[in-house]
């Protein structure tokens, strides 16, 4: 009888992570995305395949500490002081690396990317991508400044085609919108404090985005043909899970 409830237990374990799964569990495929090509960024548990960027106008080098750890201090231009900002303590561990010259730090917590800490800064991953589907949630607060870089390239964490989350960009490229590549027709809002989805596709010079299932830019432009996907931490709070890619061959 132990036994056969033993074995009975382990398949009840393998259907629920199955069911979970199916259900949208966080950053996990679905066999269904498994089969359609999409590949995860984020494990929900390091940050195995992120580094970080000292762009030469935050510090020399290039590089900035260990893997994992985001990072940029001077603003991007038309950026938000931060007063106000109230980071979140980095945790014992991560506030002991030693990190380059403008370095800002970076946790997975409950499954989640956070920024903590003073420096404000980018995460970035360690390998190119050029045509693609990228999906990403995100949560944050009302008066948030962040956004999500594509084709970044490697030298330059501010360069790229930046799809803006805060919704108060001095030029006017506000939420839904890519910086200096194209404004949305109308006003878009992210739901505060909960958490919202962006689906972002760049095929050669055909640039799409979309919030919460609601199309806000579809546009072609070819400033940037390849580079680094890159999540920014200008304004604190702001976390990211649910980060994949699928690839779009022709």
């Amino acid at each position: 009888m132990k036994i056969r409830l033993g074995l009975a237990g382990l398949a009840l374990g393998a259907f629920t992570a199955l069911l979970g799964a199916d259900l949208g569990a966080d950053n996990v495929l679905t066999p269904q995305e498994k089969a359609q090509g999409w590949v995860l960024l984020f494990d929900g548990k390091t940050l195995t395949g992120w580094e970080s960027t000292v762009p030469p106008s935050a510090g020399r080098g290039g590089g900035g500490g260990r893997k994992g750890v985001g990072a940029k201090k001077a603003a991007q231009p038309g950026a938000a002081p931060q007063t106000g900002s109230n980071p979140r303590a980095c945790s014992p561990a991560e506030a002991q690396v030693t990190l380059a010259p403008g370095a800002s730090h970076w946790e997975v917590v409950g499954g989640l990317i956070t920024p903590c800490g003073e420096q404000t800064g980018y995460l970035g991953t360690t390998k190119d991508y050029a045509n693609f589907t990228l999906q990403a949630d995100f949560m944050t607060g009302e008066d948030t400044n962040s956004g999500i870089f594509i084709r970044s390239p490697e030298e330059n964490g501010v360069r790229g085609y930046e799809v803006q989350i805060w919704k108060a960009q001095p030029a006017g490229y506000n939420t839904g919108s890519i910086v200096n590549a194209g404004k949305t027709d109308k006003e878009y809002k992210f739901n505060a404090d909960q958490w919202n989805h962006y689906e972002i596709t760049a095929d050669g010079d055909h640039l799409v985005v979309i919030l919460n299932g609601t199309k806000t830019l579809d546009i072609h432009d070819a400033q940037f043909a390849d580079g680094r996907i890159r999540l920014q931490y200008q304004r604190f709070p702001i976390q990211f899970k649910n980060i994949k890619l699928r690839p779009i061959t022709h």
